[in-house]
């Protein structure tokens, strides 16, 4: 089945109506709770009505919101597939750097990683993506920036990676589950 277009900005839509009826909520109750310190119980008693009115709403827009879900084919009580976690990439990527003499592009790196991964690659990991890529691709790519944020990676522009020295030594631990805590 082809994916329904505009599908995640409708999606959007009903989760930013939702947040801004919240919103609109709550000022009404404050609202309604100066009214109440005030004494005016009759203009409190129409703002707390009002609150019920608007309350039943966010429930219609709750609603509408699962009935796109089950329309657009996704979410409404499906399972999420299982796939393998951003940190389990670090190491392989670490060590098909190293593996390359500690520079590479990340097309380069690919080949190496998915052959250390591939005991560990889960179903969802080899599905397509929307830009046709597959999942474990996006996900090296994803994990760049988290190697550099730990220092792993140099921080230098354009398409090549390459290693930092604490990068060899982390290619080199039994694991780095948890190192940056995603």
């Amino acid at each position: 089945m082809k994916r329904i277009p505009h599908a995640r900005e409708v999606d959007q839509a009903f989760r930013s109506a939702r947040a801004t009826v919240k919103k609109a909520l709550k000022g009404l109750n404050q609202i309604a709770g100066q009214a109440m310190a005030k004494g005016d119980y009759a203009s409190a008693e129409a703002l707390a009505t009002r609150g019920r009115e608007i309350q039943q709403f966010e429930s219609d827009i709750e609603a509408l919101r699962t009935r796109w879900r089950e329309l657009r084919g996704g979410g409404g009580g499906g399972t999420k597939k299982v796939v393998t976690p951003l940190w389990a990439y670090y190491q392989p990527i670490l060590k098909a750097l190293a593996e390359r003499g500690g520079e590479a592009r990340r097309t380069d790196l690919e080949p190496g990683v998915v052959r250390m991964m591939s005991g560990t690659l889960l179903a969802g990991d080899l599905e397509t993506m929307a830009r046709g890529r597959e999942r474990w691709k996006v996900m090296i790519q994803r994990a760049r920036k988290h190697l550099v944020a730990e220092g792993w990676l140099e921080d230098k522009p354009g398409p090549t990676w390459s290693i930092t020295a604490a990068g060899r030594r982390a290619a080199e631990k039994s694991s780095l589950r948890g190192a940056s805590g995603t």
